[in-house]
């Protein structure tokens, strides 16, 4: 889809599910197993976030003014990751209403940290990015598989061990494909 075309998505459908999040009853469906609240929920938040920053001429305006390089976007960003990545966050999050909201509140402000850093690094930074998410990927979903114990008192072990497996699937996946970026990419060398 052109780049363009992600601008008429209707902003409205965004809203909508950033407050679909605060309702009990939809959050309790994305809450339901690891899974969805790992997998499918804390991306789409992020997704709303970056979205919002891709989409308001009026914040990126105001991001320019505040922050110019992307750094302390980047900072926040990575802040925020290490904070949801705990399990007794995520924990909390499914039974504790203002957790709840501020997980509503801080993912999708990560999401936007994470694009506007990305619109202003540069390629080496962009390519660390990635690297240390396939290793964030690779690392949880180790920990998750491995565990002996339950790490979240809301999900059985089962859950999580599948959550694990998940995790390293997608760590293989973004592996292969940044390999086969890699070779055949635009730093091949043609003579």
């Amino acid at each position: 889809m052109p780049a363009e075309g992600w601008r008429q998505w209707p902003l409205a459908l965004t809203v909508a599910f950033c407050v679909a999040g605060l309702i009990p009853v939809t959050a309790r469906l994305f809450e339901a197993s690891m899974q969805t609240h790992l997998l499918l929920q804390m991306p789409l938040l992020a997704f709303c976030g970056g979205y919002w920053v891709y989409r308001s001429e009026q914040l990126q305006t105001w991001l320019e003014r505040a922050d110019p390089s992307g750094g302390v976007a980047l900072v926040l960003s990575s802040g925020l990751m290490i904070y949801w990545m705990l399990p007794l966050n995520m924990d909390l999050a499914t039974f504790d209403p203002g957790v709840r909201v501020l997980k509503i509140l801080t993912v999708p402000l990560m999401g936007a940290s994470v694009t506007w850093s990305w619109r202003r690094l540069g390629p080496v930074v962009r390519g660390v990015m990635l690297m240390e998410g396939w290793a964030i990927l690779a690392r949880l979903g180790w920990i998750l598989l491995i565990s002996p114990v339950q790490l979240c008192s809301n999900y059985l072990i089962d859950d999580q061990q599948r959550t694990g497996s998940l995790l390293l699937g997608l760590a293989l996946i973004g592996a292969l494909l940044a390999a086969v970026w890699g070779l055949f990419g635009p730093f091949r060398k043609t003579d």
